[in-house]
């Protein structure tokens, strides 16, 4: 089963983030400046959310170049996983991505056992896919945090679509009792929302044949009601979840 997107519809532009809040921040997060409401897609078949045009292809770029920029390592398992990463410790970043995105506002409602979401980890994973490269079965897993506030969800970004840059890497959901798995065909700027720890799928990132492959990934955070501050306090740490092979 694989799953496409409908193109976007032209809609007036949202507000304006705010100016006082543009004069601070970082060079990635003046990148958003418009206010986003996200509109999900509900699948049946995956516990998975999708918001296609979460980011623009134009935002998705610049996060592409700054990553370039700074530099990418590389991890290397045969047959398993090969891919490079850039980890971008961005408070402000996180921040307009739950503000200025919308995320925020799109889980606000949410609440397990007691917790809601407070923010993203700031520590977000940029992975890039070149020839050859695939990440095999895994399970993402949770953040656990100094500070008391715990990941339950993986934000994922797709920053390219696989029409544009590169051919194979399709992102494939294996759900239980079903034959074949949930394939999602990667286009510049969806997100896709989903469990970590003993709720995720078992899911992996297909061979790319040709190009290179872009994908921002970053945990949502959550604290009890009665114990919320500030969503973000900068520095230390710990590093996206990172995944379990299977």
């Amino acid at each position: 089963m694989e799953i496409q997107f409908p193109k976007k519809e032209k809609k007036k532009a949202a507000k304006a983030w705010s100016a006082a809040k543009r004069n601070t921040g970082s060079m990635l997060s003046h990148i958003f400046t418009e206010q986003k409401y996200p509109e999900p897609v509900y699948f049946q078949s995956v516990d998975c959310v999708g918001i296609p045009h979460f980011l623009s292809p134009k935002e998705c770029r610049k996060i592409i170049d700054f990553a370039e920029a700074q530099g990418f390592s590389r991890q290397n398992r045969h047959r398993v996983l090969n891919m490079m990463w850039s980890d971008l410790i961005d408070p402000f970043l996180v921040e307009a991505l739950w503000q200025v995105c919308g995320l925020g506002w799109f889980l606000r409602k949410l609440t397990i056992d007691g917790e809601v979401p407070c923010g993203l980890n700031d520590v977000v994973r940029i992975q890039k896919f070149g020839p050859g490269g695939v990440f095999g079965k895994h399970t993402d897993q949770p953040v656990r945090r100094a500070d008391g506030r715990n990941s339950k969800y993986s934000l994922r970004i797709f920053l390219n679509g696989k029409d544009e840059a590169f051919e194979g890497g399709l992102s494939a959901f294996h759900v239980a009792f079903r034959p074949k798995p949930v394939v999602f065909e990667p286009e510049a700027g969806l997100a896709l929302i989903y469990p970590q720890g003993e709720f995720c799928q078992v899911q992996e990132e297909l061979e790319v044949l040709a190009g290179n492959k872009y994908v921002l990934r970053a945990d949502i955070l959550f604290q009890r009601a009665d114990e919320l501050v500030s969503p973000h306090v900068p520095f230390h740490h710990p590093s996206p979840s990172t995944g379990e092979v299977m």
